[in-house]
């Protein structure tokens, strides 16, 4: 028997984030009696980010289908967007008629939410306590709907306003323009905008507390303007975009170095040559991503940063989707002050090993607590060097992962070349024994490096693992009691290559006692892996399991759901890609064990059926049509599986069908060339790292040869010749 009033305290006693927020609101969903706890977690939590305290998109979702939770006024932030397919995004609620928002402070609208923020906006006055909006893909359709927000009074509460994203290219659609009115000084500190508009905003006088912006430049002309804005001294923080030209070529899914956009440099020179940003700690400069490639600025922008003499005063500097390459890096490493820098990201930079001789020429970095190196070309002997030849006593979170695949169905890994000998280094490094955070997704690890890890001894701090898209491929029964298991809290092994014997494996460990969450979505869990699972001794303390596109049967998921021992669980994922070869069939509905309240008490979130992750489709619920419209509408159905039916955007119908055996196909689905493909990557990434170590650049093409890279080069021809010369 569960004691859920200790259970909440046991919560409150430790980090935030918001799956513990959610654990928190079902431990005192289920305690007996919640109102006496919420008082007294109303004080606790006010110690806690207002954006870790969030409502998921299920809970909107059964709130609009008129199911309520008693822990709604704990509630300071909503998040709208499902991320998932084939399922609707969850509506705004009105707090004049859903009171259980109306302590809310931080509102994510997401991207392309123009009937979300119509809907704000047309109840601004009644968030009272609101404080943060943040939407994105806004364009000049929505012109007359910003102008509304600028003139709303209640805007003048807000501490942050984010209407773009520093990762928007913005070659296909114009931003409207954001002009507030004149009044009283605003509460702002915080705000994401076009140049034009942060400018106008600066100078109005409205924003005297404002210390930290994002702001993406259109062309050079906006970067002068922005450069001469007083306001830029006070800043303490800045993300800045360079979005003044488009190149748009790319060799159709291969890694390549990427495009330089000389328009982005030389926006970049005019604005670092004359900006007065004597305060800023923290910048931020991001191209964009193209292909397996990145497009933006290039070393004469990145010269110009050097030469403005802010790096040495920053303790944060991220570079993200540059097409620099070692060389650049190279300059930036020596030009940051090593005993003062706190945070470093420079990913996707194209960068190789040359890069880490920067790192051991310095020595030691006393006070760098997060080094992300993601998506570069780092190989086997740039790990080791991290890992042995560079001092960093602080260190606490380290990214050396690839590009993830996302779906494997249609989507590819890029592959950051570290392998098996790179981990084993970091598995012993002095460097690793502060790690809370540990990212080796897509590095080509196998059994040998993940089982390195997994038995190091020096991770004794060790929270987060992603291991997600390597070729692992088995579970060595040794890892039982692996040392890892004292501390870690969440494990993901997606896309990993393993099978129900490894599952068997995985499930005779019997103490991990912080673990709440592990990832198996993408491999080849089947009905005995599943059976595992439902003995699992860590099964009852587990918060997230992730099962997505596995080929679980029928028996297996019955065992699950009928064991109980998921007692905590609060998401539920056992969705399938319709090309999983042991997808069900649309006719056969799931059991009625998996949907039961008493099998899974806890969950708030649940995604059941049939989806095209190539597409953004769904064709199935997990029941036929006429049996999910009976649980929709019974008063007896579980509100999580209400808001899931509710919100689905159906592609085809889920009648039943004629066909033979199961829906899925043995051709398509990615397992059945999971090894082979791992391989092809690889070698791929190691080649590639390969010709730019020898300054084999091989991009772009010989402007003698008139025709464009790709058919996808083409049309973004095209497109920008209809849409004119950017974004002014």
């Amino acid at each position: 028997m569960i004691d859920y009033g200790a259970e909440a305290e046991r919560i409150l006693q430790g980090p935030p984030s918001k799956l513990a927020f959610r654990a928190l609101c079902a431990a005192l969903g289920r305690a007996d009696s919640p109102q006496e706890f919420l008082s007294s977690c109303e004080e606790r939590l006010a110690s806690w980010p207002d954006t870790e305290r969030e409502a998921p998109w299920s809970w909107l979702a059964a709130l609009k289908a008129g199911h309520t939770k008693p822990v709604w006024p704990l509630v300071r932030s909503l998040a709208l967007k499902t991320e998932r397919c084939g399922t609707l995004d969850a509506v705004l609620p009105d707090p004049r008629a859903h009171p259980e928002v109306r302590g809310v402070t931080h509102l994510d609208l997401a991207w392309y939410a123009r009937d979300q923020l119509l809907a704000l906006v047309e109840a601004m006055d009644h968030w009272d306590n609101l404080r943060s909006i943040q939407v994105r893909g806004l364009t000049e359709t929505d012109e007359e709907l910003v102008a509304r927000l600028a003139r709303t009074s209640a805007i003048r509460r807000l501490e942050s306003l984010n209407l773009v994203d520093v990762r928007e290219d913005l070659f296909h659609f114009r931003k409207p323009p954001f002009r507030p009115v004149a009044g009283p000084p605003w509460r702002l500190r915080h705000s994401s905008l076009r140049a034009p508009d942060l400018v106008r905003l600066m100078r109005s006088g409205l924003v005297p507390d404002l210390r930290s912006a994002d702001v993406l430049v259109c062309d050079i002309e906006e970067a002068q303007a922005l450069a001469d804005c007083e306001g830029l001294a006070q800043l303490d923080h800045l993300a800045i975009g360079f979005r003044c030209g488009h190149d748009g070529r790319q060799p159709l899914w291969k890694p390549y170095f990427g495009n330089i956009i000389e328009q982005d440099d030389s926006a970049c020179e005019a604005f670092f040559a004359h900006a007065d940003l004597a305060n800023l700690r923290t910048l931020r400069v991001l191209g964009k991503s193209m292909g397996l490639g990145r497009e933006g600025l290039g070393h004469r922008g990145v010269d110009a940063i050097i030469a403005s003499s802010v790096l040495p005063q920053l303790t944060e500097l991220t570079l993200e989707l540059l097409p620099v390459g070692d060389a650049t890096i190279v300059n930036i490493l020596g030009a940051i002050n090593h005993d003062r820098i706190e945070k470093l990201v420079l990913a996707d930079l194209v960068a190789t090993d040359i890069t880490t001789g920067a790192f051991t020429a310095a020595g030691a970095f006393p006070r760098l607590r997060h080094l992300d190196l993601s998506r570069n070309r780092l190989g086997m002997n740039a790990a080791r060097q991290l890992a042995t030849d560079v001092r960093m006593p602080a260190l606490e979170y380290l990214d050396l992962s690839g590009r993830k695949s996302g779906s494997p169905y249609y989507g590819r890994p890029d592959i950051q070349p570290v392998g098996d000998a790179g981990a084993g280094a970091w598995a012993s490094s002095d460097n690793a024994a502060k790690l809370t955070y540990l990212n080796m997704a897509a590095t080509g690890l196998g059994v040998d490096g993940f089982a390195a890890l997994m038995k190091s001894e020096q991770l004794q701090r060790l929270k987060t693992l992603d291991l997600s898209d390597n070729p692992v491929g088995t579970w060595p029964s040794a890892l039982a009691n692996a040392p890892v298991w004292r501390t870690l809290q969440t494990l993901n092994v997606s896309e990993c290559g393993l099978g129900d014997d490894d599952i068997e494996a995985l499930t005779a460990t019997i103490s991990a006692p912080r673990l709440r969450g592990i990832s198996l979505a993408y491999n080849s869990v089947g009905t005995r892996g599943a059976i595992a699972l439902a003995s699992w001794a860590m099964l009852p303390q587990l918060w997230d399991l992730n099962l997505h596109d596995n080929i679980i049967g029928d028996d297996g998921l019955i065992e699950l759901a009928t064991s109980r021992a998921a007692q905590l669980l609060l998401e539920l994922d056992l969705e399938q890609d319709c090309w999983n070869a042991g997808t069900r069939k649309h006719a056969l509905p799931l059991p009625a064990e998996v949907i039961d309240q008493a099998s899974f008490p806890s969950l708030d979130t649940m995604f059941l059926g049939d989806v095209d992750e190539y597409h953004g489709a769904r064709y199935s619920s997990g029941f036929p049509s006429h049996v999910r419209e009976s649980l929709a509408s019974a008063s007896t159905t579980r509100p999580e599986l209400v808001a899931f039916l509710t919100h689905l955007d159906m592609d085809e119908s889920d009648e039943p069908d004629d066909s033979d055996g199961q829906n899925g196909s043995a051709d398509h689905d990615f397992r059945t060339k999971r090894s082979a493909r791992h391989i092809k990557y690889l070698d791929e990434a190691r080649d590639f790292a390969r010709r730019m170590i020898e300054g084999n650049i091989g991009w772009p093409p010989p402007a003698s040869d008139g025709r464009r890279s790709t058919a996808i080069a083409e049309a973004s021809d095209n497109q920008r010749a209809s849409d004119g010369a950017g974004d002014k």
